[in-house]
């Protein structure tokens, strides 16, 4: 918009879409459930999107994470007119591609997903975007297309200096900041958590973020509200002051299975806090390890606790981590040095 673009927004209704209308957004209702998935819904929003981006008459679709690329890659089919310029933006692998999906229908899905997302990168007029080099060589690999159509841009956050020394606040504090998920490791944080407070009952960990029933590895109210009734841990539900909380712990602590680009650990260096979290794509294209955070590996309760431990005995560590991380993300990961690139990115789609 600043280099003045018109810029739609497709999204489902909400009490979000006034905030978009005065940002100077045009926005498009589209209705399309996360909890019911069909052909024939698809099928139905892919139909829509092509009416909405016919009447927008768009010069570039922007398609953000798997679900809206296949429908965009769907929805193009039948385009008539002016070529259908995409980027197809990968901002993680969806849940399809987690491994605690270990069914035959989730075996049947994930190779379908794969096969309609190798066309979908393989369309004309299209370029795939990448938050990090993992999924990025994952895709390069299975389609064998050159290189112009592929490019990697990571995801940055809005840059704002905050008072980044840790409060006194008596008890040791942990936080996590993310959907209550299954593979996002919440499961093994309660375990490393309840290992922790048997020899430091003061120890409390804060979990921030709500459910999310349209995901089939999200975990259930019924079980946070359970998890909430522990003494020493906090369940936040969504929160809008994410930084603040942060600040007011003394570790963010994100043990995913897999990630596109961890916006959490972005925040966290924002607010000058250490980061212990998984060795696993995404995580790693931010944190090196012991330089500007801990890694250990994805789904070991036994590993997250050691580090927490250390991080917890150690407060030069936490500092010096804290600092590494802070200087990383403001010298890597910020609004000022990422969206010039998608700029220059959308002009080249155009041509």
């Amino acid at each position: 918009m600043a280099q003045g673009a018109v810029v739609g927004v497709v999204c489902p209704p909400g009490e979000n879409r006034g905030i978009l209308k005065r940002a100077g957004l045009e926005v498009f209702e589209l209705e399309w459930s996360r909890e019911k998935i069909s052909i024939w819904e698809a099928w139905r929003a892919a139909r829509e999107l092509r009416r909405i981006a016919h009447q927008f008459d768009a010069d570039v679709i922007h398609c953000v994470s798997i679900r809206c690329i296949l429908m965009g890659w769907l929805a193009g089919w039948s385009w008539e007119g002016r070529p259908w310029r995409v980027v197809n933006h990968v901002i993680g692998m969806g849940s399809v591609y987690s491994d605690t999906l270990k069914t035959l229908k989730g075996h049947g899905m994930k190779r379908l997903v794969s096969m309609a997302l190798g066309r979908a990168f393989r369309s004309d007029a299209t370029i795939n975007v990448f938050q990090n080099e993992d999924d990025l060589a994952f895709w390069k690999k299975r389609t064998d297309l050159p290189s112009t159509v592929w490019a990697k841009i990571p995801g940055s956050i809005t840059w704002e200096n905050h008072d980044v020394s840790e409060r006194d606040s008596g008890a040791f504090r942990i936080i996590y900041v993310g959907r209550m998920l299954v593979d996002k490791g919440v499961g093994e944080l309660h375990q490393a958590w309840r290992k922790l407070i048997e020899t430091d009952p003061s120890v409390e960990l804060v979990l921030c973020g709500d459910v999310d029933p349209g995901n089939p590895n999200s975990l259930t109210r019924e079980r946070m509200r359970a998890w909430a009734r522990e003494p020493g841990l906090h369940w936040l539900g969504r929160r809008s002051d994410v930084i603040d909380k942060m600040k007011a712990a003394h570790l963010v602590v994100l043990p995913s299975y897999r990630e596109g680009m961890p916006k959490v650990i972005l925040e966290a260096g924002m607010a000058g806090r250490a980061v212990v979290t998984t060795n696993v794509p995404g995580c790693r294209e931010v944190v090196n390890d012991d330089e500007t955070g801990l890694l250990v590996p994805a789904r070991n309760a036994d590993a997250l606790y050691r580090a927490i431990l250390k991080v917890k005995r150690n407060p030069q560590l936490r500092q010096r981590l804290a600092k590494g991380l802070n200087t990383r993300v403001q010298e890597s990961f910020t609004d000022d040095l990422v969206h010039p690139r998608w700029g220059k990115l959308y002009r080249e789609v155009i041509g």
